[in-house]
């Protein structure tokens, strides 16, 4: 029996994604909305009603309105927006912190994507917090490097745009005030006490992601090297097929923001020496970071192999 699934906001650039991985899959039956109905409240539930699994792919609020219309619903939903990532009844979508995680994630009715920025902070951090070897209160920063297509429809207009300035041709840093809106979910389910100092930038190219945290190995509460470092995440992401740890001496190599753009999955790179450790995370802003982990959370709902339908890098 097929699984039915409703993209809710399929015109944008998650939504497309999604639909683009699902549309030729023989396991899924996809519900579709006339255009001029997708504002409809109860065109939408009607949609929601039908369906096994819905993805919203919408902003904040329309994403709120979309999951009181499913309350009565038996449809179990995967929410991509900022909305529901830290609330209350709702599971993170990340199946890599624990294996915990991932059968509640797999049982779950209200699932919240991970934001893209996120993923590659928690990827990096959460192993540490979890092993001991890093204290919650660890002053913890990033440094995040994204494609435009990160930004949605608009941003890719104005970089693709036949009237872009010079600004768009130089990365160009943003969220200066610390106040981006993927710092609550960092925190949280990295283990932190505080949020880090965050620097995101988004430069001119399509997508692919780029985040890197420094460690500093005298501020940790163990006495760790380079290899250790490297073992611990080797260990801790050895069964994900979504995650894999590059030997330490790839980490030599030049590294381009870019380099998993198009895939599903995720490269950690464990680079510097025993006193100054950095944590590369590298993947498609579009993949792991939106889409690619909205559908590796549908298929552990489903109970579908998790690489179905995914393109891996490796």
């Amino acid at each position: 029996m097929k699984t039915k699934v409703f993209i809710n906001g399929h015109e944008g650039t998650t939504g497309l994604r999604i639909h683009d991985r699902l549309k030729s899959r023989d396991d899924i039956e996809l519900i579709s909305i006339d255009d001029e109905l997708r504002k409809d409240p109860k065109a939408v539930k009607d949609c929601l009603a039908a369906a096994d699994i819905a993805f919203l792919c919408l902003p904040d609020g329309a994403a709120r309105e979309a999951a009181v219309l499913a309350e009565d619903l038996s449809v179990r939903l995967i929410d991509t927006s900022t909305a529901h990532r830290t609330a209350a009844g709702w599971i993170y979508g990340f199946p890599e912190l624990s294996a915990t995680q991932r059968a509640a994630i797999a049982a779950g009715k209200r699932i919240a994507n991970p934001g893209c920025h996120a993923s590659g902070v928690i990827a990096a951090v959460q192993p540490l917090i979890a092993a001991g070897v890093m204290a919650a209160d660890y002053p913890v920063t990033a440094y995040s490097l994204t494609g435009y297509s990160g930004g949605g429809r608009k941003m890719i207009e104005q970089y693709e745009g036949p009237d872009r300035t010079a600004a768009f041709s130089a990365p160009r840093q943003y969220g200066l005030n610390q106040m981006h809106k993927h710092l609550p979910e960092m925190k949280k389910f990295s283990g932190l006490q505080y949020e880090p100092a965050f620097t995101p930038v988004v430069a001119d190219y399509y997508s692919g992601m780029e985040v890197t945290v420094p460690i500093f190995t005298r501020l940790l509460q163990k006495k760790v090297g380079c290899r250790d470092i490297w073992q611990l995440y080797s260990e801790h992401y050895g069964n994900s097929p979504f995650i894999r740890v590059a030997a330490v001496d790839d980490a030599k190599r030049l590294v381009g923001a870019n380099a998993l753009a198009g895939y599903d999955d995720m490269e950690i790179l464990i680079s510097g020496n025993d006193e100054r450790i950095v944590i590369t995370t590298l993947f498609d802003n579009l993949g792991k970071g939106a889409s690619g982990a909205a559908i590796e959370n549908m298929n552990y709902m489903i109970g579908a192999e998790a690489t179905t339908g995914l393109k891996l890098h490796r």
